[in-house]
């Protein structure tokens, strides 16, 4: 039989799930400001995050030049998003893992959001790495026309890049398999400067598809499907059922 004390946790839980999910919902039309390590907010912010709209809003002449590169390893197992500000010539980077929340306990409110933090970890560039990553990235075509049509399934691997270089936005993205993802040379560049020891996940063979059923609405509650657009991130759909 289980006793009342070890339930009361649950229920504070939940209670305060419930509340997290009103201040959730008042945030859902907020755009990104950038990176953020609370997760309720990074949830409803997320698609404005990966489309880069905070760089976006701030590309201007003479603004400097800001690079954001996400690497979507199946969502639920991990992603990887890089902040590069050329300016300061610094590298912010955050790796988000799978969470177990069945051996989940709260304490707090601090405890609450943990499993959702993942690691952040950030490093100066050097001249020649910031050169370096700025080359690839050119020679990818990142900072030409845009991967336009580019299918980015939740539960496959992609790379998503927002960037503003001097004064002028751009987007893409590139999901693996294809040819273009096997032509890539900044993620080599970019992972060889990466501050955060977790490995990363490699690309492997999985089902993409939209869930047709309940049970897979369920099981895939975290899914979203979106692509490559003229001019930006187009075509997304909620990270929720």
């Amino acid at each position: 039989m289980t006793s009342k004390s070890s339930k009361a946790p649950s229920r504070r839980a939940a209670t305060a799930l419930a509340a997290l999910a009103v201040c959730g919902a008042l945030m859902a039309g907020c755009a990104s400001t950038g990176p953020t390590d609370q997760p309720i907010a990074r949830k409803f912010q997320w698609f404005s995050y990966l489309a880069g709209e905070d760089i976006r809003d701030a590309c201007r002449p003479g603004g400097g030049d800001r690079y954001r590169m996400v690497y979507n390893g199946v969502y639920t197992e991990q992603v990887r998003a890089y902040d590069v500000d050329v300016a300061a010539a610094s590298l912010d980077a955050a790796v988000r893992g799978p969470s177990d929340l069945g051996q989940w306990s709260v304490s707090g409110w601090s405890d609450l959001l943990a499993p959702w933090r993942g690691e952040t970890q950030s490093r100066a560039l050097g001249e020649d790495e910031l050169a370096d990553l700025t080359v690839a990235l050119d020679a990818d075509g990142v900072f030409g026309p845009p991967n336009e049509g580019e299918e980015l399934s939740s539960k496959g691997f992609f790379w998503t890049v927002a960037a503003c270089r001097d004064g002028r936005f751009r987007f893409t993205g590139f999901a693996w398999p294809s040819a273009r993802w096997d032509a890539l040379t900044f993620d080599d560049r970019l992972f060889a400067l990466d501050p955060v020891a977790t490995p990363v996940n490699p690309p492997r063979r999985t089902n993409t598809g939209l869930p047709v059923t309940s049970e897979e609405q369920d099981r895939d509650h975290y899914a979203f499907h979106a692509k490559v657009g003229p001019d930006g991130l187009a075509g997304y759909g909620t990270l929720f059922k």
